[in-house]
């Protein structure tokens, strides 16, 4: 029931929308394992899930909208995962699912450390399996994409994610040159400390991430989640598969 009632408010109430993004998310599940599978082994790991980079949601929501945070955490590129990004963020995504209420998100994006390199470890095939999961599935809307220390990588970014997000989406990224900027738009309250904010710093945040990832209950509830896919055999004359979710990307442009 609660991920049913998350589905409607996502949907503002619809339906038909419910229904669809219901479906599409459990048939895009189902051809995504490498995103959705082997939770089991990652999460026995001692290894920190958020080694490389920090991806975490603030406590206080602003005008009914998650606050969100992604952070690398070195300039090195081969400490970076594509695969285990994605798979960490719909692993976080499946513990909001459950537990949290939200009409939509607005993501902090921190280039400090961004390279060209990062960019070229982000597989476009697992990108648009992911942008079809996360639009088509969970159907979650941006309110907002706020990019902090940005530099020349930012169009080569933008340029490579205009393949994944619709324009109404890409035309939401606000570029701050400062953090005063960046207050204008969220007051400090919502922020952590890193940002000039009044909630606890990113690290305070990870180590309690990482403790209830690790949880019994909720590592069991993720292992579980991996069986919420569909049985495609048992759909009439389905017309998705895997060779049309990956598309085409014979050609990537970075002017």
């Amino acid at each position: 029931r609660p991920f049913v009632e998350r589905m409607l408010i996502v949907a503002k109430g619809s339906m038909e929308k419910a229904k669809r993004r219901i479906d599409n998310y459990y048939r895009y599940r189902l051809l995504a394992p490498e995103i959705i599978q082997n939770r089991e082994k990652v999460l026995s790991d001692s290894q920190d899930l958020w080694s490389s980079y920090l991806q975490l949601s603030m406590p206080k929501m602003y005008k009914c909208n998650r606050v969100s945070v992604f952070q690398l955490l070195s300039p090195d590129p081969s400490a970076f995962s594509c695969e285990a990004f994605l798979r960490n963020t719909f692993m976080l995504g499946d513990v909001r699912m459950k537990h949290d209420y939200f009409l939509g998100d607005i993501w902090i994006v921190d280039m400090k450390h961004a390279t060209f390199s990062h960019l070229l470890r982000l597989n476009p095939t697992l990108m648009q399996k992911a942008a079809h999961l996360f639009h088509e599935g969970l159907g979650l809307r941006i309110h907002s994409i706020h990019v902090l220390n940005a530099n020349s990588l930012l169009q080569h970014l933008v340029s490579f994610m205009r393949q994944f997000f619709s324009p109404k989406i890409i035309d939401r990224v606000i570029v701050h040159e400062s953090l005063d900027a960046l207050h204008m738009s969220l007051p400090k309250r919502y922020l952590p400390k890193d940002y000039g904010g009044d909630e606890p710093a990113l690290a305070e945040f990870r180590d309690k991430y990482e403790k209830e990832i690790r949880s019994t209950v909720t590592k069991q509830f993720l292992i579980n989640s991996m069986k919420m896919v569909s049985n495609e055999k048992k759909r009439p004359n389905s017309d998705i598969n895997e060779e049309y979710l990956a598309g085409s990307f014979r050609k990537l442009d970075f002017d």
